[in-house]
């Protein structure tokens, strides 16, 4: 299955609150949800959590599951998508800004905490390997040694831990993913996830360089409330 990050930002003249509003009220609902192929979507809104030493400047995070490419392709090409989600992007989001990423989804620890009603809070982090480290030792060295290195750090509050590769397809002829890897860290409620954030434990993961798998600027956070909008069981497809 693919498991798809795309990062949003404001159109010019729209504030964080009616982006906010708008895209989760109006685009995830009335449009974006509707694509056929969509198999699970969560919105992941933005939330200000000090302690962020490089935050990304996006406002949110859509996360949206598909079962293969195959399915992927086809939903760029129903009337849900040209006629509904991407006809109304301009209402809401800067498109030239927008970025999607196509990741393996691992689940190392726990459950994702959040249901229909309950939203989830975490810390997203975006990582960009060094220049010089292969996409093969990048991902040996993020799935193994890494995730070895946030479990045993004992980070206060953590309940999930869920690792996403960018997909291999993805460094085909030479290209590169805007990220190679995302980790999602997550708490039972916002202030647990302030006092994760604010830990020494959770911290040393915001150096870029600790691990050994980027340079000084190669990792960028997003701290979110994550709620469902299909889910979290996954819709069928095709639909009946």
């Amino acid at each position: 299955m693919i498991h798809q990050h795309i990062l949003a930002a404001p159109r010019p003249g729209l504030s964080e609150a009616e982006f906010q509003d708008y895209w989760r009220f109006v685009h995830a609902l009335k449009f974006a949800r509707k694509i056929p192929q969509i198999r699970k979507y969560k919105v992941n809104s933005k939330i200000d959590i000090p302690g962020q030493i490089r935050k990304i400047e996006y406002s949110g995070i859509a996360e949206i599951w598909l079962d293969n490419e195959e399915a992927q392709a086809a939903s760029i090409k129903t009337p849900e998508f040209l006629d509904g989600a991407l006809h109304d992007e301009p209402n809401w989001a800067a498109s030239w800004q927008t970025i999607g990423l196509d990741t393996d989804a691992h689940e190392t620890m726990g459950d994702d905490p959040s249901d229909g009603e309950f939203p989830e809070y975490k810390i997203m982090l975006f990582h960009k390997k060094k220049r010089d480290m292969s996409v093969e030792n990048f991902q040996k060295l993020y799935l193994n040694d890494y995730v070895k290195m946030i479990q045993a750090a004992n980070i206060p509050n953590l309940v999930r831990i869920l690792n996403c590769l960018s997909k291999e397809r993805l460094y085909e002829g030479g290209g590169a993913p805007p990220f190679d890897a995302v980790t999602h860290l997550s708490a039972n409620s916002m202030l647990e996830l302030k006092s994760m954030v604010a830990s020494p434990e959770l911290q040393a993961f915001l150096d870029p360089e600790h691990g050994g798998l980027s340079e000084w600027w190669g990792v960028v956070t997003m701290t979110v409330r994550s709620e469902w909008v299909l889910g979290p069981e996954a819709r069928p497809y095709p639909l009946n």
